[in-house]
């Protein structure tokens, strides 16, 4: 089922004439709306915007960097950092990426242009921290291949 916050995400999307999917999950309790956006440094990520009730969203990005074998413990270490330098987003580590999480208030009246705005912020600090990431683990970011499942 898509839920009533994502159709609302869509709804302006569609406004800002930004290109993006939305996708729900194969048992129905969760739909999400997934977008695309090249940072300043080059790198592009791609966004989520997950919800599972009605007003609810998390906004995900879930592959902003690779993490290069052997250097697991300073990514812990730089989100830490990460999180302590930049207010309404976590950096995240899984096993092979770096990736930043922000969550919506639940009680937000107007979802949609709510998320528009955490977009902003969210892309403003992926493009602020970026090169400090880059700094560490080197190479090329994390480019998504495909709308991953939620």
């Amino acid at each position: 089922m898509i839920m009533k916050a994502t159709k609302a995400i869509e709804e302006a999307f569609k406004a800002q004439n930004w290109s993006y999917t939305v996708d729900e999950h194969p048992d129905g309790t969760s739909s999400a709306v997934i977008t695309g956006f090249d940072l300043k440094c080059g790198a592009n990520v791609q966004i989520f915007f997950i919800s599972a009730a009605d007003n609810d969203v998390a906004i995900r990005v879930f592959k902003l960097i690779h993490i290069p074998a052997g250097k697991e413990h300073a990514a812990i270490h730089l989100c830490n950092d990460m999180n302590c330098r930049y207010r309404f987003a976590k950096f995240v580590t899984s096993d092979e990426h770096i990736g930043i999480q922000m969550d919506m208030p639940v009680e937000t009246q107007n979802v949609g242009s709510v998320c528009v705005e955490l977009l902003y912020r969210l892309l403003d600090i992926a493009d602020n921290a970026y090169p400090v990431l880059q700094k560490e683990f080197g190479g090329a970011p994390a480019s998504p291949n495909g709308a991953e499942r939620f």
